[in-house]
């Protein structure tokens, strides 16, 4: 038999469960277990969101519809008498509260809400449904427009006219609207417990006046007790804890015993009228089989004075009290329990500040109970299911005949998730995502690593006035460490594999909210960061029109949030054409890499004259050279260097020599340039000297060299080596794809490449040597800091901010300081710069002294060095040259 297409039920919500390793497939059902189709056994928590309320299979059940069988009951006999509908209809009315007689049956919870609503308006001659903000009550168009979520409602043009949403808990603004609206209102429809909207519980006076102020108005009170009706909250119905009698009433879910659909409609005889009885009607209503279950379900409930409806409020307090122990032993990981009976919420405190950018993305997906809910799947096989309406709350709502025991060992697995959480191991609660489901054996607290966000101090009143968003993305499996300590536990290949898997979101997501970053004049920004799911193995291997999709609605979301300039960061700016692909999205775009240019040659710089190395006589590397970030530093390398190799992708050698001919040539003619203007250093220097040597001979071919070199537009690279060799002298620029062979020939490194993959090993480097590492993810491999002590090896352009902020992990910067590129975006975003800066491969000299004169405006400077993930200082530095002195000169012997 051919393997079945998961993706033909709903590809939408199976790429979810799968994502979440909740892609389970039962094939028995037995009690509170199900077993999945490995023979693995799950306890389950869920009870299909109490739709399943006697566990799976329960015999009762299945006897009624045996007895159904053998008696040859027949199901669907409209217009005629179903004797069943009848039995089931007079029981309901028996145990009901208030007059509530009549029965409209159903197949669902929101066909009993449709139900509801068409009777109200049609009983009063009305149009106006009150209902409450994070209420649920269906999906269909009316209860879907009854619904309080607007999430739901916007992709179905919901709501439809006549429905008003008013804050729940809240009597003044029900009395206020029917006050507005007394004689256009049809009733007020209202959940006694917010279900879906995660456990939220209505006070009793406010339930109690709702009732009172509806039959004030004349407005019908309809209560919906799809959820909390037949035993769940501990009564029989919810509406009995606080003595209310509804005009209407909604059942479903448990009335199906969990074998059948089956929902029901309750009124009074003061809202049932005679059109709502001729017009409304459903095919497969009244169902003779299903009310023999529904039947069942009531005897069951209701057998020895509802003896197990106090067993449910007796066990329900026993979860309740389990889960507020939690709270009061996890005060910082639990914010709140809420609940009734077998229904209680858990609801965890916010995870946008807790030093890890992977746990604020997962919160702004919405993913944060999914996650846990897969973690007790696969790791303690516990079925447990998140809110709807509320992502931060996990849902405990076990079926009815749940056991102490089991109980017992959820509340166990439960607090395990607590202490990782507490202890922010929020590793230990990912593993599962990446095929490793063992459980958690020793606990390691990893807050004292952990990090906040801290902000510039604000003046009472004061606010930011100008606002930006930095795109950023994961580039190699360090950086998931660098912020998210747990992760160090991890290997590097099963971070790739997590990088792997948050991929699969294609989704951008808020990862840090910066409140407030004080300039040196005064003036203050807020911004975000908005994470881009991907490593750089994804970004440059998967479809470029996928991933510039993504960072086209990251760029987005930076726009809605109010930014008035977004900024890309790491190979965002690179998969984007340098930004040009996002650009024309009603705001400004930088690619932060002008910034990082000035900031990575001052590093060089600085780093070449502590370990003694004059510019002037040194060669200088540029590895990425035909990158924008390489191509800039090569152009403002060539202002203090003479002699330079530029490193082209041995991937792509013709194209890349070709692309590093044009660089080599725009390098001469800005030499050229300089030397005209009079500035006689690094390569402009080398042309003076050049001239100076063809115009001290006589023959004819030195002059016309010298003419060419002067008068000629073009300065090719060919033209300078014919020259060289015409002198015989060596070339100035040589461009090359062999890093093995060339790279160890230089004095002066930048590393600006594009690769997801390390390009420099410690044998490419020569003793003493500077490297300034500008690429993201980094050029330079981890063996070069183990094996070489000899050579500096610089984190190029970090930035020193005019104020100790900290954007929460901060990408693993000390407070203060952080990346260029980011500080590209902020410096414009405080200038009030709203253009376009930094597009595309070619960078302007002119961008990059302007974004100088912004730096000291405002505050911003070079960061000092940073080796190896740590700041060094100049006895670093001393040890290094003295290592490569002895280096030198033990090679020598």
């Amino acid at each position: 038999m051919p393997a079945l297409r998961k993706d033909l039920l709903n590809p939408t919500l199976i790429n979810i469960l799968e994502s979440f390793g909740l892609d389970k497939n039962y094939v028995k059902g037995e009690g509170s277990y199900l077993t999945d189709d490995k023979g693995i056994r799950y306890l389950d928590f869920i009870s299909q969101y109490g739709a399943v309320p006697f566990g799976y299979n329960p015999e009762f059940i299945w006897e009624a519809l045996s007895s159904a069988r053998e008696r040859k009951l027949p199901s669907l006999v409209q217009p005629s008498l179903p004797g069943e509908a009848l039995r089931l209809a007079n029981m309901l009315a028996q145990c009901s509260p208030g007059e509530l007689c009549y029965a409209t049956f159903c197949q669902s919870g929101t066909e009993a809400v449709e139900a509801a609503l068409k009777l109200a308006r049609s009983t009063t001659g009305r149009e106006i449904i009150i209902s409450t903000h994070n209420s649920f009550h269906g999906k269909t168009l009316g209860s879907l427009s009854a619904t309080g979520k607007p999430s739901y409602q916007t992709p179905f043009r919901a709501p439809a006219p006549g429905f008003i949403k008013i804050p729940y808990n809240d009597a003044a603004s029900l009395r206020q609207v029917l006050e507005d609206h007394h004689d256009e209102v049809a009733a007020f429809i209202l959940e006694l417990v917010q279900g879906e909207g995660g456990v939220v519980m209505g006070k009793s006076d406010y339930l109690r006046e709702a009732q009172q102020i509806c039959r004030e108005f004349g407005v019908l009170f309809i209560v919906d007790e799809i959820q909390t009706g037949l035993g769940r909250t501990g009564r029989l119905f919810a509406c009995e804890h606080v003595g209310l009698e509804p005009d209407i009433l909604t059942l479903a879910k448990a009335l199906g015993g969990g074998l059948v659909p089956l929902g029901v409609c309750l009124s009074s005889p003061a809202a049932w009228n005679e059109d709502f009885g001729m017009l409304h009607s459903s095919t497969f209503a009244n169902n003779n089989v299903t009310c023999a279950v529904g039947i069942a379900v009531l005897e069951w409930l209701c057998a020895n004075e509802q003896s197990l409806i106090k067993e449910i409020a007796v066990k329900g307090e026993y979860i309740l009290e389990k889960a507020r122990a939690l709270g009061r032993n996890y005060p910082t990981v639990v914010k709140e329990v809420r609940g009734q009976g077998l229904l209680v919420g858990v609801e965890f405190h916010s995870l946008q500040d807790v030093g890890s950018y992977d746990m604020a993305f997962m919160e702004e997906q919405g993913g944060f109970t999914a996650l846990l809910a897969g973690f007790l799947l696969n790791v303690y096989q516990i079925r447990l299911a998140p809110f709807l309406n509320n992502s931060m709350t996990l849902r405990l709502e076990p079926n009815l005949i749940i056991t102490h025991e089991e109980i017992e060992h959820v509340m166990e697995a439960l607090e395990v998730i607590c202490q990782l959480l507490n202890y922010r191991d929020y590793a230990s609660l990912y593993r599962y995502l990446i095929d490793d489901a063992r459980k958690p054996g020793i606990f390691n607290d990893f807050r004292p690593a952990s990090r906040r966000i801290k902000s510039s101090q604000l003046q009472p009143g004061e606010k930011p006035a100008r606002k930006f968003a930095f795109d950023i993305h994961y580039p190699a499996p360090e950086d998931v460490v660098i912020n998210n300590p747990s992760f160090a536990a991890y290997t590097r290949d099963e971070l790739y594999k997590l990088m792997e898997w948050e991929s699969k979101t294609n989704v951008p997501g808020l990862t840090c909210t910066m409140p407030a970053l004080r300039s040196l004049d005064g003036t203050v920004a807020e911004g975000w960061l908005i994470g881009v799911p991907m490593g750089a193995r994804e970004i440059m291997g998967l479809p470029n029109r996928d991933v510039v999709d993504v960072i086209a609605r990251a760029v987005d979301m930076g726009r809605d949030m109010g930014a008035e300039i977004v900024g890309l960061g790491a190979l965002t700016s690179v998969v984007t054409k340098g930004g040009r692909a996002v650009t024309g999205r009603d705001v400004a775009i930088t690619s932060g890499n002008s910034f990082t240019t000035l900031m990575a040659i001052e590093a060089l710089f600085l780093g070449a004259e502590k370990m003694n190395i004059e510019p002037v006589a040194a060669r200088a590397g540029i590895v990425g050279a035909n990158g924008s970030i390489g191509r800039a530093c090569a152009m403002m390398v060539s202002e203090k260097v003479c002699r330079m190799i530029l490193f082209g992708s041995p991937q792509h050698p013709t194209s890349s020599r070709l692309r590093l001919n044009s660089l080599a040539r725009d390098i001469f003619i800005y030499a050229r340039t300089r030397m005209r203007e009079g500035v006689l250093e690094g390569m402009s220097l080398w042309l003076h000297r050049i001239l100076e040597i063809l115009g001290n001979q006589t023959v004819d071919e030195a002059r016309r060299w010298a003419h060419l070199i002067t008068a000629e537009k073009e300065l090719t690279l060919d033209m300078i080596q014919q020259v060289c060799g015409y002198l015989g002298i060596g070339e100035p620029i040589k461009t090359s794809t062999d890093i093995a062979f060339d790279l160890p020939d230089c004095d002066l490194i930048v590393a600006a490449s594009n690769s997801p993959d390390y390009l420099i090993y410690a044998d490419n480097l020569r003793s003493g040597v500077v490297v300034c590492d500008v690429a993201r993810p980094a050029d330079v491999a981890p063996e070069v800091y183990e094996k070489r002590d000899d050579v500096l090896i610089l984190e190029g352009g970090l930035v020193q901010y005019p104020d100790d902020i900290c954007f929460g992990a901060n990408l693993g910067y000390r407070d203060g300081v952080n990346l260029a590129c980011l500080s590209e975006t902020v410096l414009l975003a405080l200038e009030g710069d709203s253009r376009d800066h930094s597009i595309g491969n070619i960078l302007s000299l002119e961008t990059i002294q302007y974004l100088r004169g912004l730096a000291r405006k405002h505050g911003f400077s070079l960061a000092g060095l940073r080796m190896g993930n740590h700041e060094i200082d100049d006895r670093d530095i001393e040890r290094i040259y003295r290592n490569s002195l002895h280096f030198k000169q033990a090679e020598n012997m």
